[in-house]
């Protein structure tokens, strides 16, 4: 078990992501662990990347971007790539201190989620149809699978598992109540109903074949999946189709709907 037993979930004050050029309210549909201390936020309403304190409790950098991000994951070397949907493209930044472009990738859709496995990028699109792609870091695609339409709608429906350097790619299918599993071919190896049918709101792996997931009416659990067992670790508190992140040095997990929620898990 990731955890020794069922965890303790703690409410710690929420970090503040506004800043003062904002012309709206956050409205955050992606964070990623830049590393025990930072986190990256995906603004979506105000088009920003924010580079975010969680010790000073502060936003240290915002980079406007172009388009309407959606979806970030870190990468080696204090980079991130970053998902414009409606550009089809995937900015690869430099995160060391503040905050810039690298590199622009083209995509074939409107990519929304991704992840890094293995020197390649994983992302979700929404269209013209529902499909996962594994990407080289230049864009050439590796493999491709289609998915049910509009199954895959939300948000943070896309995680990354390695074990003994083996991927699994994980996957919420809101539609038909579950998880899948898929290997690095995108073939599925097993499948996770949620718990009495409720539809899965986000997903993330956070080691030991250990998976969080969020659900509808606030609910989330924790699902280990070499025994496929659901352990539900919060009857209320993270609203649908919100984000996470988590951090194993701190035992801090972060939920980002409209704003960043802090939980410490002892």
């Amino acid at each position: 078990m990731f955890f020794k037993r069922t965890p303790q979930i703690m409410p710690q004050p929420d970090i503040d992501v506004r800043t003062t050029p904002d012309g709206w309210e956050p409205g955050i549909t992606s964070i990623a662990l830049l590393n025990s201390d930072q986190l990256l936020v995906v603004d979506w309403d105000n088009r920003t990347v924010k580079l975010v304190d969680m010790v000073q409790h502060k936003v240290l950098y915002r980079l406007s971007v172009s388009g309407i991000p959606y979806g970030i994951c870190t990468l080696p070397d204090s980079r991130a790539a970053v998902t414009l949907p409606e550009q089809k493209n995937i900015l690869i930044l430099n995160c060391s201190n503040t905050l810039t472009i690298m590199n622009t990738i083209r995509v074939s859709g409107e990519c929304k989620d991704i992840c890094y496995c293995n020197e390649q990028l994983v992302v979700r699109y929404s269209d013209p149809t529902e499909k996962i792609e594994i990407l080289q870091m230049n864009g050439g695609v590796v493999k491709r699978k289609s998915l049910e339409s509009s199954s895959f709608i939300y948000q943070n429906s896309l995680s990354v598992i390695t074990e003994s350097k083996v991927a699994s790619i994980i996957v919420c299918d809101y539609n038909n109540r579950r998880i899948l599993r898929l290997d690095e071919n995108l073939h599925k190896q097993q499948v996770y109903p949620l718990p009495n049918g409720v539809a899965p709101g986000g997903v993330l792996a956070v080691g030991e074949n250990q998976l969080l997931v969020s659900g509808y009416y606030g609910k989330l659990w924790q699902l280990d999946s070499t025994m496929s067992r659901w352990t539900l670790l919060s009857r209320e508190g993270f609203g649908y189709g919100g984000t996470m992140a988590f951090c194993h040095i701190r035992h801090v997990l972060y939920w980002a709907g409209n704003e960043v929620k802090r939980y410490e898990l002892s």
